[in-house]
This record gives structure tokens, C-alpha cells and sequence, in this order.
């Protein structure tokens, strides 16, 4: 084999690793990451239905990027749970899978549980059911934000 064509196998495989890495790396990043999902039913003839899903990786990116509102302007009680709210945060990702809250009554049902590495919050009435999860991580990173912001 000659040089020439030994430096362009090496170039070929160099690059073939680097894509190869890169898309696994992503793919990790992206199945790591979870999913932001918000679905909503409205019962009756009109009702309707909503769902929306969002990539975890999306979730942290708009969170590392969109601004602040400055926390000058709010009250001293949402200033003191920031800290409160970024421990809570942190504790959920070490703590087992468990419900959090369950409330019913004659009419409606809530429901907070930490399911696989996410928030899962279900609200259900006779007139809507409700269901958000919300990947821990993303509630980790918000509230770290948000502590960072308060402050600065």
C-alpha cells in the first residue's frame, strides 16, 4: 500500500470516528436527557385533545438560554424559597421512585409522583384530565438558574 493511499484510509477513518462518536454521543445526550410532556383531555362532545412533547435537551437549552426577569421586582417570600426549592430539586434525583402527593376528593384527583428520573404530575376531573412530565434534571437546572439569577 503507499503513502498516499494509507494517509487517505487514515483521513477515511478518522472521519468515520468522528461522526460515528458524535452521533453517539448525541444519542446518549438525547435518550439521557428525557422528555418534557404535557397532555391534556377535556371531556364532553367539544372537548379536546392536547399533546405536547418536547426533548429534554431542548427543555435545558431554553433554559441555559432565555433570560430572567429581575428578581429586584419580586417579593422577599419568592426570595427565600429559591433555596429551598433548588435543595428539593436535588433531593428528588437521589430518593427512590415514590408518591409524593395524592389527593382526592368527591371530585378530582392530584397526583405528584418521582417516576424514571421525572416529575409526573396527573390531575383528572370529570371535566379534564391533565398530565405533565417534567425530566428531574430539568427541574435541577431551572432552579439552579433561577438561584444563580437571585443572587447575582
Amino acid at each position: 500500500m503507499r503513502s498516499s493511499e494509507r494517509l487517505a484510509l487514515a483521513i477515511i477513518l478518522g472521519l468515520a470516528v468522528l461522526v460515528f462518536g458524535t452521533a453517539g454521543a448525541t444519542a446518549y445526550t438525547w435518550q439521557r436527557s428525557g422528555h418534557l410532556r404535557l397532555a391534556v383531555h377535556e371531556a364532553g362532545p367539544n372537548g379536546t385533545d392536547l399533546t405536547l412533547s418536547l426533548p429534554g435537551v431542548l427543555v435545558n437549552a431554553a433554559i441555559a438560554l432565555c433570560p430572567l426577569p429581575a428578581f429586584h421586582e419580586l417579593d422577599e417570600h419568592a426570595q427565600t424559597i429559591l433555596p429551598v426549592l433548588r435543595d428539593v430539586s436535588e433531593r428528588l434525583a437521589t430518593i427512590p421512585d415514590a408518591v409524593l402527593v395524592d389527593v382526592r376528593d368527591e371530585d378530582a384527583t392530584v397526583r405528584i409522583e418521582k417516576l424514571r428520573g421525572e416529575l409526573l404530575i396527573r390531575v383528572v376531573s370529570p371535566d379534564e384530565r391533565v398530565e405533565i412530565s417534567v425530566p428531574l434534571e430539568s427541574v435541577r437546572r431551572l432552579a439552579k438558574k433561577l438561584e444563580a439569577r437571585a443572587t447575582a
